[in-house]
């Protein structure tokens, strides 16, 4: 019974957030638009109950460049809570329910990640948005359970070396009261895959939502693409064994 009325809470979030997009579309002022952005993301994740936890400083600046580690939808909620800014997502994500409508709304460019051919003019907009508004690259490709780091594609970087500040950040789910996710929990708050978004959205509704951890990490300055993508790459997966390493020493002091 309790994880119905989590379910109906989480479909009254989505309904309410979809019928502020008709609101979203008015030609707001820029610091009216950004308040109206951070009420419905924050009205999403209340609605799943979703804890957002932030870590460090994020790199002040409008036009900054963050690199992500991807394993969930919720991943794009939590950061554009936390940042204004569009996203770089696969063309997928354009039909997704509400949160495409959404994401479009925040200028996002999607990408075909299976054709290369695609990738490049897609991405070309990167240096014209450089210094001018945020954006948030998931260099994955893919999402995984976010146990171990996926090899990072650089040519989803492609325009990354055009912008002063490259920012990455690690994301990282727990459960509500903060301790570590069990293997089957895990699974069950990624998004993986051929999970269809609504079955997994209500599922992890039912469940009791989840706490989400940002880490923002140092900014990295590097030459070229591939450069950025190693210096991202080292940073976020130190951040995860870190957590890891934690955890792990965490279950041995309670099992001693």
């Amino acid at each position: 019974m309790r994880g119905k009325l989590r379910q109906i809470r989480a479909g009254a979030a989505l309904l309410a957030v979809f019928g502020l997009i008709a609101v979203w579309t008015l030609p707001w002022p820029g610091p009216a638009r950004r308040v109206l952005e951070k009420w419905a993301w924050s009205l999403l994740l209340s609605g799943f109950r979703l804890r957002l936890r932030c870590h460090g400083a994020i790199a002040p600046g409008i036009g900054v460049l963050t690199v992500a580690n991807h394993i969930s939808w919720i991943d794009i909620a939590v950061l554009a809570r936390t940042r204004a800014g569009g996203f770089v997502a696969k063309s997928e994500v354009a039909g997704w329910p509400v949160i495409g409508v959404l994401a479009q709304r925040l200028g996002c460019v999607f990408v075909d990640r299976q054709s290369r051919i695609a990738v490049h003019p897609a991405l070309a907009g990167m240096e014209l948005r450089a210094g001018r508004s945020g954006l948030v690259l998931f260099p994955e490709g893919t999402t995984s359970d976010g146990r171990a780091l996926l090899p990072f594609r650089s040519s989803l970087l492609a325009g990354a070396e055009c912008w002063q500040t490259i920012q990455p950040v690690t994301i990282s789910y727990r459960e509500r009261d903060g301790s570590a996710l069990s293997p089957a929990s895990r699974r069950a708050v990624a998004w993986i895959e051929d999970d269809a978004l609504l079955p997994h959205a209500f599922a992890l509704a039912a469940r009791g939502g989840a706490t989400v951890d940002l880490w923002f990490e140092q900014p990295v300055i590097a030459p070229c693409r591939k450069e950025i993508a190693k210096a991202c790459y080292a940073a976020i997966s130190a951040r995860l064994d870190a957590i890891a390493r934690a955890d792990q020493a965490a279950t041995l002091k309670r099992a001693a």
